[in-house]
């Protein structure tokens, strides 16, 4: 089985639902684990609580009150679809982003925008550099996590500290990153041997306007590579 690895806020959060419910025969609510958490919005429960749901630690009702199950780890998914976690921003061209691993937030995705890929994680667009390939500032980019590129592919790299997503263009002497953005002024980018890498190759592109509020996003309506 799988270990789920929680955050230590999401940790806390979970703990003091469980002992709520011990304690009250029934679940905080949102507002009540804003006061105890001491967060300064809703908003903020909120994400928690839709990371643990993600995690399938909790079940809610959405159209109920007080509607929280702590479950035992082993909720299934809906047949055909995965969960993604969301790890960083991908910067298409502003190099102040910076690939901060953070986990969450998750989409919950239809099985074939995965190509049978397995390590799979989702980053989340930055800049224009690369809207002639689909790819515009806000939308998902679902991506395998590997080091087997071929010229041509469309790659996320680690510059640094920075994410980017890029076209692979490979030359005897160089190995460059494109970007695809035509009279925008975008400039393309060698990559050094020292302190950058490829992380992982772009399967599919989930525009920002289908993103639900509750991260879930089954369709097959998405740019893929």
């Amino acid at each position: 089985m799988k270990k789920i690895t929680l955050t230590q806020k999401q940790q806390h959060t979970l703990d003091y639902i469980k002992v709520y419910i011990a304690d009250n025969g029934e679940s905080p609510t949102l507002t009540e684990m804003k006061k105890h958490l001491g967060l300064e919005s809703i908003r903020s429960v909120a994400q928690r609580v839709e990371a643990l749901e993600a995690k399938g630690l909790i079940k809610r009702d959405h159209f109920q009150h007080r509607s929280i199950r702590v479950l035992d780890g082993n909720a299934r998914m809906p047949l055909g679809t995965i969960r993604v976690p969301v790890i960083a921003t991908a910067g298409c061209d502003a190099s102040e982003v910076y690939a901060q691993e953070q986990y969450d937030e998750f989409l919950q995705l239809d099985k074939v925008l995965a190509k049978g890929a397995s390590d799979i994680v989702a980053l989340k667009a930055s800049g224009n550099s690369m809207i002639d390939a689909g790819i515009h500032n806000g939308d998902y980019v679902l991506v395998e996590v590997t080091d087997n590129v071929i010229n041509g592919d469309r790659v996320v790299a680690i510059l640094g500290d920075m994410a980017v997503v890029k076209k692979l263009h490979i030359t005897p002497t160089a190995i460059i990153l494109m970007p695809e953005s035509e009279g925008n002024g975008y400039s393309p980018i060698v990559m050094s041997e020292e302190n950058s890498k490829i992380f992982g190759k772009v399967l599919s592109v989930i525009p920002m306007s289908y993103r639900g509020d509750d991260y879930e996003i089954i369709y097959d309506n998405s740019v893929k590579y």
